[in-house]
């Protein structure tokens, strides 16, 4: 076995040994125990009366199983919408990535990052604001500027970003010191980082609408209340972990969903920015020192 896959196996066995320890257990125990009393209450009443006689009568579990069918179809589309966001928010940061690195390579060979500070320094910093920007975090923003001798405060910081390192390659291009082929060139990266800001701009501000993902939670609440009423003359008291377990799970993708639905914040299934811009600032570092 791989020293990857040995690594992958033991992260998810310490998952599902050490279950408790996970968010979404923690942020279920609440509703959890509230049903697992009402599902001891509903099994103590059936066991010790005949209140749900007729209940039973009219087989529940069968309208059980046609209503788990249309949850299923609810929840898969729930999830499948919200993943998609985050593999969309993942393509536009590959394409930041590839960009920065892009620009980096071609300025320093046409104009030598070096030489020009300013535009090695707002390429620098440019994935962090847009990280920063994304999470509405003005204060850390403001901090970056200030790195590199800005001092004021912007409406739109990559706008402004982007907008000085067009005014450092057309000044360039008036003074004649690099071609018109290499200006459209570096042009290319800067409309395409504009281009995926706002693509995970669109992301961020868009978010799925609240009346769709309280539908979503109103479905499955009325999916657990029913369940003990179809299935408790069968499995009797079994039905407390069934019904925790069915909780777990569908209550839980819910909770992934909502978390996947921004992508760029800093919970811990949302995308790795902070690695990501790291490792383009040590790349354009590494381009400016020849060490790339």
């Amino acid at each position: 076995m791989r020293l990857g896959q040995t690594h992958n196996l033991r992260t998810w066995l310490l998952h599902l040994v050490f279950f408790y320890r996970e968010k979404v257990f923690r942020k279920l125990v609440p509703i959890m125990t509230v049903l697992a009393i009402y599902a001891i209450v509903i099994v103590y009443i059936d066991a010790y009366s005949n209140r749900f006689e007729k209940l039973e009568m009219m087989n529940l579990g069968q309208f059980h199983l046609i209503f788990s069918f249309i949850l299923g179809i609810i929840i898969s589309f729930r999830v499948n919408t919200t993943y998609a966001r985050w593999w969309e928010g993942r393509v536009l940061w590959g394409n930041i990535v590839n960009n920065c690195r892009n620009l980096g390579m071609k300025f320093d060979n046409f104009a030598g990052l070096q030489n020009h500070t300013h535009f090695f320094d707002c390429l620098r910093i440019l994935p962090t604001v847009i990280k920063l920007h994304l999470r509405k975090d003005h204060k850390g923003i403001t901090q970056e500027l200030n790195s590199i001798g800005i001092i004021y405060e912007v409406e739109h910081p990559v706008v402004y970003l982007t907008n000085r390192m067009y005014g450092v390659i057309n000044e360039l291009r008036n003074q004649d010191k690099i071609r018109f082929e290499q200006y459209m060139a570096m042009d290319m990266h800067l409309v395409n980082l504009i281009d995926m800001t706002g693509g995970c701009e669109r992301i961020a501000n868009t978010p799925v609408p609240a009346a769709f993902a309280f539908f979503v939670k109103q479905a499955l609440l009325f999916y657990s209340l029913i369940f003990p009423f179809g299935w408790v003359d069968k499995f009797g008291y079994f039905i407390i972990p069934m019904i925790l377990m069915m909780v777990y799970v569908l209550l839980g993708l819910e909770i992934l969903s909502e978390e996947l639905e921004n992508p760029f914040g800093t919970d811990d299934n949302d995308l790795p920015l902070d690695s990501l811009t790291n490792t383009i600032a040590n790349n354009v570092i590494s381009i400016a020192e020849r060490k790339i």
